[in-house]
């Protein structure tokens, strides 16, 4: 949805999780930035992108909270928790989306077409998965 090359921009994976999206947007040539609030699970990301060879900049805490600190990335991957999935969410994280947002979402939740600045460009079903990309 966001591209094969993605040399030269830089990608917040905002639920980190197991690190699957920074690993896929690394992959792709991407610089990244991990976000996950699980002390554990941040260094199990940190040790796989060592086992890789990649420079993650990896941050234990809540991205919705700390995203106005974390500077504006040209992509915004954000997997949460389903029951998480607002459009409060959206329009927090909206203040580090410099120019697309990637959300993923329960299908049965309702989100706008525009937060703040953002506008919704696709929404995309998968069973019960929505993708929703959101640009600047």
């Amino acid at each position: 949805m966001i591209g094969q090359d993605l040399s030269g921009s830089t990608v917040l994976d905002a639920f980190g999780g197991t690190g699957l999206l920074a690993a896929e947007a690394w992959s792709r040539g991407a610089d990244v930035t991990v976000v996950e609030r699980n002390r554990r699970q941040a260094q199990t990301i940190r040790d796989t992108a060592k086992r890789l060879g990649a420079q993650w900049t990896v941050a234990c805490g809540d991205s919705v909270a700390m995203a106005a600190a974390l500077g504006m990335f040209d992509f915004v991957l954000a997997d949460p928790p389903y029951a998480l999935v607002t459009e409060s969410l959206v329009a927090n994280l909206s203040t580090c989306v410099g120019g697309t947002l990637v959300l993923e979402a329960d299908g049965r939740v309702a989100l706008p077409d525009v937060v703040g600045d953002l506008s919704r460009l696709r929404r995309k079903r998968y069973g019960n998965t929505s993708i929703h990309v959101y640009v600047r």
